[in-house]
């Protein structure tokens, strides 16, 4: 990680889940959750998708894990809950630490690649509570899918790309990019529905 800290609050999580891998061998999704949490659902939302584009992807059942958080999150969110909860068997579930790094190291570029772009616009396409529950509506569903069929390769890497643009929004409070996740959402179905059939 570089030495230079951004204000952004995606930048910083980034520090924060290097920080928290450096020098181990496991961290648990208990500590992620802990340490993230803090910041809201956000961030979680970005984590969690990069987990199925990211080298974290290639650990076994992760699209299933990622797909219980999501449902865990749209619930939490669909009930005006800022705070997760998760049961005792999840949180002691351990990923390498060594993969946590790597996926922030090639996060990084991205990450300084959009900041320029991202800015609080038309926060309300984002926070206010009808479209905190549509979003909670498109997460559980999303969690549900990667549940059912995320062995399907590509499906994971697929479902992760509008719940990462929705973190950021979320995150960011950034209506525009909010409206992007939500159109991302149409051609998904397309392609799942055409790999379906």
């Amino acid at each position: 990680m570089s030495e230079h800290r951004d204000d952004w609050v995606i930048a910083t999580l980034l520090d924060d889940v290097s920080a928290l891998a450096v020098a181990r061998d496991k961290v648990s999704l208990g500590e992620l959750v802990d340490t993230l949490g803090a910041r809201g659902f956000g961030p979680l939302l970005v984590v969690l998708s990069a987990f199925l584009i990211l080298p974290v992807g290639m650990v076994p059942g992760m699209p299933g894990i990622v797909g219980l958080f999501l449902i865990l999150i749209g619930s939490r969110m669909a009930v005006g809950s800022t705070q997760l909860w998760l049961p005792e068997r999840l949180r002691r579930v351990t990923l390498p630490a060594r993969l946590l790094v790597s996926s922030v190291a090639r996060a990084q570029p991205a990450v300084l690649w959009l900041r320029p772009l991202v800015a609080p616009r038309l926060p309300y396409l984002v926070e206010s509570d009808v479209m905190l529950r549509v979003i909670a509506i498109i997460l559980m569903a999303t969690g549900a899918v990667n549940i059912l069929i995320g062995f399907i390769p590509g499906l994971p890497f697929l479902m992760s790309m509008h719940v990462l643009v929705l973190g950021i929004a979320v995150s960011s409070r950034d209506g525009v990019l909010g409206l992007v996740g939500y159109a991302l959402l149409l051609p998904e179905l397309v392609i799942i529905w055409r790999l379906l059939t």
